[in-house]
């Protein structure tokens, strides 16, 4: 019988990617892919999957109106989020250490536009919840069985509570500048997610 893995993604988009361009390089493996947990019980029946690979960022029931931030807002924000110039302003003369003064001026830059997208996020109710949720429900239910993030959005913060929750591992899904170079690098990047999958499905042969 071939292992089973149970993809979980709020995303048409998401599931098309997996169906089209990951799952038909993995001869070894079926795939079951749903939208919620519950719908992953039903078509899972009485199966044990293998590996769960899971998305991280979806819609929160609990933000009841989500608004997309006014442009506005967004540009009074940015407006006070560094610029390069404030970068390199006086980096020649730095009596300390340069490299290190260098990486922080960058990373205050990096910061600011992070903050400007959680918030963006929030407003529209996209949050980790729903892949925490998930987890929390495949730990519940299939104890012992891995479960990976495979996220897009993810930040430094979702990392954290990633591996708080207890997850296997976290893979970055590619981004291309449109849809097409997005699912062209999804296609190339096929392989090495899953030899990485596979690799810890024999790290646990009896889940």
């Amino acid at each position: 019988m071939k292992p089973v893995i149970c993809f979980i993604d709020d995303s048409d988009f998401e599931h098309d990617l997996v169906r089209r361009e990951i799952a038909p390089q993995a001869e070894e493996d079926s795939f079951v892919q749903a939208y919620t947990f519950e719908e992953a019980e039903e078509r899972l029946d009485s199966t044990v999957p293998s590996l769960f690979l899971l998305d991280l960022w979806g819609q929160d029931p609990d933000v009841p109106e989500p608004v997309i931030t006014p442009q506005e807002s967004l540009v009074k924000r940015a407006a006070s989020i560094p610029d390069l110039d404030s970068v390199y302003q006086g980096l020649d003369t730095f009596p300390g250490d340069r490299h290190n003064e260098y990486l922080k001026r960058l990373f205050r830059i990096v910061d600011g536009w992070r903050n400007l997208f959680e918030a963006a996020c929030a407003g529209v109710g996209q949050n980790r919840r729903y892949g925490i949720r998930n987890l929390a429900s495949a730990r519940e239910r299939y104890p012992g069985v891995p479960a990976v993030f495979y996220t897009r959005k993810s930040l430094i913060s979702d990392a954290v509570a990633m591996f708080r929750a207890g997850c296997d591992g976290l893979f970055i899904k590619p981004t291309g500048l449109d849809d097409e170079e997005t699912r062209r690098l999804t296609r190339a990047y096929a392989p090495e997610l899953l030899e990485a999958l596979h690799r810890l499905m024999a790290s646990r042969p009896g889940a």
